[in-house]
């Protein structure tokens, strides 16, 4: 089941390459320099291969990159983001740029509302962490998109929830508050990825989506 989750999810390293028509080399080299992301998964896999002409024991390694993977490659060469530095600073702006977006909103101003210290945890120090780990390949598997504006509601979404969740228990929520509750949860749930099915006990759709729809019945 985890290969068929990846293979429908993620390009294997082959077909990114073909995809983005770029080396391996070159991939390696921007994920060197710091420009591009690590893959989010790597497989070191021993395999027991049978047919009618042999039968043989292999040892594979497959590299799984988000789909929207090539989406960042072409950024790196429309913007002439050359640099980790400025790969880095492309990346804290269009960061900053959904965080504005989304607090304008309506969903944004309600979840002010409800706790207006929600952008509390938008520090320099959060960032660096963030952009540290879009590099390390960690939010290829927790989003759907991988990009800033889908990281930044993935983070933000799951704060508000567990806050929800520590202050208002599913016996004494409002009406209002529910329904600000259920309205996060399923944002939440079109950005956040699936998960493979052995991580999804341990990830925050199992906390956040899955048990939150149980226990307060949204």
């Amino acid at each position: 089941m985890l290969l068929n989750y990846l293979y429908a999810n993620f390009y294997e390293e082959a077909s990114l390459l073909k995809q983005s028509q770029i080396s391996r080399d070159k991939i390696q080299l921007f994920i060197r320099e710091k420009r591009a992301p690590q893959p989010s998964y790597v497989i070191d896999a021993n395999l027991g291969a049978v047919s009618f002409v042999s039968q043989a024991t292999l040892s594979e390694n497959y590299r799984f990159y988000p789909k929207t993977y090539p989406n960042w490659l072409n950024i790196l060469r429309s913007e002439k983001l050359d640099t980790g530095d400025k790969a880095k600073e492309y990346f804290k702006q269009a960061y900053q740029a959904a965080g504005q977006s989304f607090f304008e909103s309506k969903l944004g101003n309600d979840l002010l509302e409800e706790h207006p210290t929600l952008p509390d945890y938008l520090t320099p120090v959060h960032f660096n962490e963030t952009w540290d780990h879009f590099l390390g390949g960690v939010f290829g598997v927790c989003t759907r998109e991988n990009l800033p504006q889908g990281i930044f509601e993935k983070q933000l979404l799951v704060r508000f929830i567990d806050y929800m969740k520590q202050h208002h228990s599913p016996e004494n929520i409002s009406p209002l508050s529910k329904s600000r509750l259920q309205t996060a949860v399923s944002f939440l749930n079109k950005v956040e990825a699936d998960f493979a099915p052995h991580e999804v006990p341990t990830t925050s759709r199992q906390r956040c989506i899955n048990d939150v729809r149980e226990q307060y019945r949204i």
